[in-house]
């Protein structure tokens, strides 16, 4: 019998890959502890709300891989060092984190307003932070706010175009090409740090 932590751990991976493959309203509480082989009990006992509260560490689990990436931002000396920094750690974990985003996508629409809510704070707090990496670099804070939402747009498109539509596969515009001109481009105009 798994322990306390590590059953823990497989309900909430066993939740994951069902919200994936069937989707979150599809999925039930009693279906993720069956395939967990616990009860029900025992799985509100580690979730003590159900499925939303299943869904909000899911989508913890989901997101790290970009506040990771931001750690990887840290120190850069210029914005042109930090998109660069920025671009290549979000190509670093590309593909499984794509799966998880096309997840989100497909079912963002029947979330539940809390459920919403759950991803845009997850989001916001990413967004904060990767605004304040860049607001060294920028004129005002505002100016930063506007560069970070730009640098996660663009990043997010070029992934869904190249990634999830499988554009690669017939236009050359490898990742490395997109990151360097998306570097110059967000760059332009803003000294490093003296």
């Amino acid at each position: 019998m798994p322990d306390k932590s590590n059953r823990r751990e497989l309900i909430l991976d066993t939740a994951s890959q069902l919200f994936l493959t069937q989707g979150y309203n599809a999925t039930s509480v009693r279906q993720i502890a069956g395939a967990v082989g616990c009860t029900e009990a025992a799985l509100y006992y580690h979730f003590k709300d159900g499925k939303r509260a299943l869904l909000q560490a899911v989508i913890e689990c989901n997101m790290p891989d970009l506040m990771s990436a931001l750690d990887d931002c840290e120190g850069a000396q210029t914005l042109y060092e930090l998109v660069k920094r920025y671009g290549e750690a979000v190509v670093k974990t590309g593909p499984a984190r794509l799966e998880r985003i096309r997840w989100l996508i497909a079912e963002f629409p029947q979330f539940s307003p809390e459920e919403r809510d759950l991803f845009h704070r997850k989001h916001l707090r990413f967004h904060e932070r990767l605004t304040g990496l860049i607001e060294p670099f920028t004129a005002s804070p505002q100016e930063a706010d506007q560069l970070a939402w730009m640098l996660t747009c663009t990043s997010f498109g070029y992934g869904q175009l190249f990634y999830n539509l499988d554009l690669q596969s017939v236009a050359d515009f490898p990742p490395e090409v997109y990151i360097e001109q998306l570097a110059r481009t967000l760059s332009a105009g803003h000294e490093p740090i003296r």
